[in-house]
């Protein structure tokens, strides 16, 4: 059996209110809401950490399940993606087409989890 350890840089997601077609979410970091509306969180969560400097696995959680809603073993690779509508109406994973230039955040909290249930970075175990 093979053990690893894997670090994991994990963001929130809140539902924040439904409009004509998406459910809009806030993403939330080290306790802060760090974007306030998107039909896409989990792009939009990774390009906020790609955006701080922060690379390798990322994770989106909810406050409803004790388990991640969808991991990223590369958070730079998803923040360069999109999902977009094809011509029959279905969803498809795309490259971004025009990538974003969010400010890079520096403070000394960069890399750290600190939401208040979870004061450390995610450590498991396989």
């Amino acid at each position: 059996m093979i053990n690893r350890n894997t670090n994991a840089f994990r963001f929130y997601i809140v539902p924040k209110k439904l409009d004509k077609r998406h459910t809009l979410y806030s993403v939330i970091f080290n306790g802060k809401i760090v974007i306030d509306r998107t039909h896409l969180p989990s792009a939009a969560g990774c390009r906020y950490l790609a955006s701080m400097g922060l690379s390798g696995r990322a994770e989106m959680w909810d406050f409803s399940r004790p388990y991640a809603r969808m991991v990223f073993p590369d958070l730079v690779k998803a923040a360069g993606l999109t999902v977009e509508d094809d011509d029959h109406g279905r969803p498809r994973v795309k490259p971004l087409r025009k990538p974003c230039q969010a400010p890079i955040h520096e403070g000394p909290d960069a890399g750290m989890d600190n939401h208040p249930s979870n004061h450390e970075r995610l450590s498991m175990g396989a």
